[in-house]
């Protein structure tokens, strides 16, 4: 064999001792896990605003119920106006309490929306990711697969070298010519396995680089998407703090 010709071979295998990482997914089955609960935490807040909007409703309802029920019709002077007052103000409480079942629901739709938006977006990176991850498993395979067919390779031509050099010094003519030829046939081989290997090295080692930039802006991209969930959760969660004036 050609000891140049293992040269090149011999600087990448340092990097195929690490593609076995590749076909690991944990830090973005962590992150889908993440984004996951993220989504949870959304409809979570979503039932509360729905639940927190139907109390309201019923609370106000019955507030008005009350006001518009009560007597005092019989009353006279200044007893019968403060009583009026205190049934305009007990209305307007419950008013203001449908008022805000209404807004929270408004709410609601919005963070409804938002929700879907972000649902839309996620998917079409985690459908990217996806495929990127394929593409790199497929391609390590391949890696894998041309690796022991080099060294299949190698060793058959190890063997042919060994082979012709014993039969020369038998000075056979015919086997020995036999003998180079396969020699030579298998070496040729053996050195187009070498190139089929370097050269699935090489793209594996470029899906690797275009996975890990595609893993990292897919990680910047869910951080903001994450800053976003939560600017969200906090625009839509201020009717609560109408609420507790109410």
């Amino acid at each position: 064999q050609n000891p140049q010709a293992f040269t090149g071979i011999s600087r990448l295998r340092p990097r195929m001792a690490s593609c076995k990482e590749f076909t690991a997914h944990t830090g973005y089955d962590v992150l889908l896990q993440r984004l996951l609960e993220g989504r949870k935490m959304c409809k979570d807040v979503e039932d509360l605003i729905k639940q927190r909007a139907q109390a309201e409703e019923r609370y106000g309802k019955e507030l008005v119920q009350i006001a518009r029920k009560a007597g005092g019709h019989t009353e006279i002077n200044t007893l019968k106006a403060s009583f009026e007052v205190l049934k305009q103000q007990i209305e307007s409480v419950g008013n203001s309490h449908i008022q805000l079942a209404t807004m929270l629901r408004d709410e609601l739709k919005g963070l409804e929306e938002f929700r879907e938006r972000q649902k839309e977006q996620r998917k079409k990176y985690e459908n990217t990711m996806d495929k990127i991850h394929k593409n790199k498993i497929s391609l390590y395979k391949k890696t894998m697969e041309s690796k022991k067919t080099y060294e299949q390779k190698c060793k058959e031509a190890d063997e042919a070298e060994l082979a012709f050099e014993r039969i020369s010094t038998m000075g056979n003519q015919k086997q020995t010519e036999k003998s180079q030829t396969k020699a030579k046939q298998c070496k040729e081989a053996a050195n187009e396995a070498e190139r089929v290997y370097k050269q699935n090295i090489e793209l594996l080692d470029a899906a690797r680089i275009s996975w890990e930039q595609e893993h990292i802006s897919t990680c910047e991209v869910r951080g903001l998407d994450q800053g976003c969930d939560l600017l969200g959760l906090r625009c839509h969660g201020q009717p609560f703090g109408f609420a507790h004036k109410v």
